[in-house]
């Protein structure tokens, strides 16, 4: 376990451009870009806590970051990456260091866990994974400043499958843990995908018969926390049916759910609106904040 305080440091427009370059050369969560954005995010003001062990695998591990304030922050964000569930990236937390300094430059805590992926793992164990990281964090983040009764759930792409898979089926998380989830931030995620275009997709989420279950929508009943769904009008990866049917079906059911699309963002760029050159420049980070900040102590009412 190791401690990292990262000075502040500041920025020019020069990276602002350099950025824009880097990020229109090649699409993916793996691009210059984006790794470019990652190396802008270490000279922020905010702590690392790295590597903390969440069970006994050697993925199985998470880091806390947190904000440079006096006062403890209630407000802990957890974040899973995406990848294709392993069937397309090789990545780990350390490549998402930009997301948690995006979040903790507003004040939130901030959790990365790394977790097992295809072709080691199936769904049922990266669910597993993801379900202890969050476990990990309502026993532990008030050791950190965190209040373990207001957690979000966030991710990007697979990562936004995974977490909302925790937030929308209740079987995963512990009762007294799935009622300290107080929202769910999907970034161009896949919820209703069917059929399977990907061969790889079939291994993940085989046998056949399991297909149906492990399709956030079907988990919808209308009483889920709030969820905000971002999508970038430009996004060739994932469908827009995916942020449509998830929406509408939750309206339908009587829950709450927020949407917001965004032209000239595609899959990766929806991502990279959170680094430090564009967050000025595009409304995503503002729009997670927002929505965070409404809904976080559990009783406002449905604002769509």
């Amino acid at each position: 376990m190791k401690h990292i305080h990262i000075s502040k440091h500041l920025l020019q427009q020069a990276l602002t451009i350099l950025w824009l370059v880097l990020l229109s050369t090649v699409s993916g969560c793996s691009n210059p870009g984006l790794i470019f954005a990652n190396s802008l995010a270490r000279f922020d003001d905010y702590t690392a806590i790295e590597n903390i062990p969440y069970d006994k695998h050697e993925l199985n591990r998470l880091s806390v970051y947190l904000p440079e304030h006096k006062q403890p922050q209630p407000v802990t964000i957890i974040f899973f990456y995406g990848g294709c569930w392993g069937g397309c990236e090789t990545l780990n937390k350390e490549h998402y260091l930009f997301v948690a300094q995006a979040l903790t430059a507003k004040g939130f805590n901030v959790v990365i866990p790394d977790y097992r992926r295809h072709p080691e793992v199936k769904f049922d164990d990266i669910m597993r994974d993801a379900t202890r990281a969050v476990e990990w964090v309502k026993a532990h983040i008030a050791e950190y400043g965190g209040d373990p009764d207001k957690l979000f759930l966030m991710g990007h792409s697979a990562g936004a499958h995974i977490a909302a898979m925790l937030t929308l089926n209740e079987k995963y998380l512990a009762p007294d843990t799935y009622r300290s989830i107080k929202g769910f931030i999907g970034l161009a995620g896949p919820y209703d995908f069917l059929p399977f275009t990907d061969a790889y997709q079939k291994i993940v989420f085989g046998p056949v018969e399991n297909y149906p279950n492990t399709q956030p929508v079907v988990f919808v009943d209308g009483t889920e926390p709030p969820l905000l769904l971002l999508y970038g009008n430009d996004d060739d990866t994932v469908k827009p049916v995916n942020i449509e049917s998830l929406s509408r079906t939750v309206k339908l059911k009587g829950g709450c759910v927020e949407s917001h699309r965004y032209d000239g963002l595609n899959h990766a760029d929806l991502l990279g609106a959170l680094s430090i050159p564009l967050q000025a420049q595009e409304p995503v980070l503002n729009d997670i904040v927002d929505f965070v900040s409404y809904y976080v102590d559990g009783s406002k009412l449905c604002r769509h």
